[in-house]
């Protein structure tokens, strides 16, 4: 995502998780310090589900750093914690916290 001529942000999408196989993987979501505030985060979180969504997901799963600012940040954003919990990715960082988003309902982002 940029701003002018400068990189102020991204977010990439990993691999098809659940029992189903109805979520994809945020696997990386950021905005840089000076640029959060503005509404690019959401933007750039609007544009991640229109490409997970054109992939057919159901919804994002995201494993959400522990910090208090990355918490706020995704239930912001509507995220809420995971129905199904990917235990490979609990286990490998026992600090975060299971989260997904609903890719079905348009959420206040959009």
């Amino acid at each position: 995502c940029g701003h002018g001529k400068r990189f102020v942000g991204y977010a990439q999408l990993g691999e098809r998780l659940g029992s189903r196989g109805q979520y994809i993987e945020l696997v990386s979501y950021h905005v840089s310090a000076p640029y959060r505030g503005q509404g690019i985060g959401r933007r750039l979180f609007a544009a991640i589900c229109d490409a997970a969504r054109s992939l057919g997901a159901e919804k994002l799963y995201i494993s959400a750093h522990s910090s208090r600012e990355s918490q706020v940040a995704y239930r912001a954003l509507g995220c809420v914690l995971a129905q199904e919990v990917d235990a490979k990715r609990a286990a490998n960082e026992p600090c975060d916290v299971q989260m997904e988003y609903d890719l079905q309902e348009v959420g206040e982002h959009e």
